[in-house]
């Protein structure tokens, strides 16, 4: 891997925004707000030919007639300009691109003779491109977002990479609302060139990034790409949802990216083989976000559930075999220590049912037994309302037994409440 290039992709210095405009609703206009809004800690060179400058800045004809070496290249430009474009760069000693422009493979017969000449160039010059036809890239620790996105990213400790631009936006507009932030959102768009395994390999020793989260829908080449998500997943969480599990749904994933899907049933086995843990809809996707970004980490794979019902139980219970996780076996000294402060007929079992008359103080000692034993890993707290219950007093309870906990504590607040 050129991880010189790579490093000039994800960490530049300088960076010139090809299409850069100040008409309302342009790609260029969009981009050009994000990096200046973002608090980019580089240099910024503006390039269209149709302006001498935009919104105070210089922007120039060419790169040629810039001042300074140019790390990254932002191309925002119509897709037959963008071969032309990568000549352009790698003449003036650009390491990359992030070719955001659409129309290419994904466009048929026209697009794949562009795209082979566009790679044709950069290979050329050893010029290294993400995308086309992508959202673009957000690296919050140097103040980057080279994104045509509605919003930025908080800095966080997480690192999204994604075949979709959708997907980054959905999560952006999530994670806002809900206190989350990121170390890097990096959309492929269809990967002609740097693909998942190189981008999986940096953020894997990125120390801006804790855990990686993946949205799939194909592969160029799957045995790199796994062989990157074994390595990541010794240090790291690498978290992963991939569509096109059905015939349909890969039909219309080869005409988004072009990407080749492959069995599902196959795919899932070798993720899990390689540490990887797979979830299958964007409520997981999001809800996994949220538990990463809380930092929240296991050492073991044993979990106890404490809960007011035992339905819900039971779908944990599912849930856990699901993930591959195991329910943990209640000590001896476990199940007295929970005799003596349950009802009688309590479920004297895991899932740990408190019955639906709980209220704060049972929900805090069933809690707190569990923590203190040593064949259990973590707690799952699972709260359905009933009329006995407080809800909000049981939550202030488990935030204060957090405080103290060496391990970690999950929750699940069934309906509104």
């Amino acid at each position: 891997m050129q991880q010189n290039h790579l490093n000039k992709l994800f960490k530049p210095e300088s960076i010139a925004l090809f299409g850069a405009s100040d008409v309302p609703g342009k790609l260029g206009t969009v981009v050009l707000h994000n990096l200046k809004s973002a608090g980019f800690k580089g240099r910024m060179t503006l390039i269209n030919p149709k302006y001498d400058e935009i919104d105070g800045e210089p922007c120039h004809a060419r790169l040629s007639d810039a001042e300074g070496p140019v790390d990254m290249a932002v191309v925002v430009a119509p897709a037959k300009a963008v071969p032309g474009i990568i000549t352009e760069c790698g003449e003036n000693g650009v390491a990359a691109a992030i070719v955001i422009s659409a129309g290419f493979r994904e466009a048929g017969p026209q697009g794949v003779a562009l795209e082979n000449d566009m790679l044709r160039r950069a290979r050329r010059f050893g010029l290294r491109i993400l995308g086309p036809n992508c959202l673009g890239m957000i690296r919050t620790d140097i103040g980057l977002n080279a994104t045509f996105s509605a919003g930025n990213a908080r800095p966080g400790r997480i690192a999204v990479i994604s075949q979709s631009g959708a997907l980054c936006t959905a999560i952006l507009d999530w994670a806002e609302v809900n206190d989350v932030g990121f170390s890097s959102l990096i959309s492929t768009g269809i990967g002609a060139d740097v693909d998942f395994g190189e981008i999986i390999d940096f953020v894997a020793m990125d120390p801006e990034t804790d855990s990686i989260m993946l949205y799939i829908e194909g592969l160029h080449d799957a045995r790199k790409f796994l062989s990157a998500v074994r390595a990541a997943a010794r240090t790291k969480p690498v978290v992963i949802m991939k569509s096109g599990r059905h015939e349909q749904a890969s039909r219309a994933a080869v005409s988004h990216t072009g990407a080749l899907v492959g069995s599902d049933d196959v795919f899932d086995a070798a993720v899990r083989r390689a540490g990887a843990l797979r979830v299958q809809d964007f409520t997981e996707f999001f809800s996994t976000a949220a538990v990463l970004d809380a930092g929240v980490r296991t050492r073991g794979s044993r979990l106890a559930v404490v809960t007011n019902a035992g339905g819900p139980g039971v779908m944990a219970a599912d849930h856990c075999a699901d993930a591959g996780l195991e329910l943990a076996a209640l000590s001896d000294e476990t199940l007295k220590r929970l005799d003596e402060v349950l009802p009688a007929s309590w479920s004297r079992n895991n899932p740990v049912d408190i019955l639906g008359d709980a209220g704060p103080e049972r929900y805090r000692e069933a809690t707190q037994i569990c923590l203190e034993d040593p064949d259990i890993d973590a707690v799952l707290v699972i709260l359905t309302p009933q009329a006995q219950t407080a809800a909000e007093e049981v939550a202030k309870l488990l935030v204060d037994l957090r405080q103290t906990a060496s391990k970690p504590i999950l929750a699940c607040w069934m309906g509104d409440v």
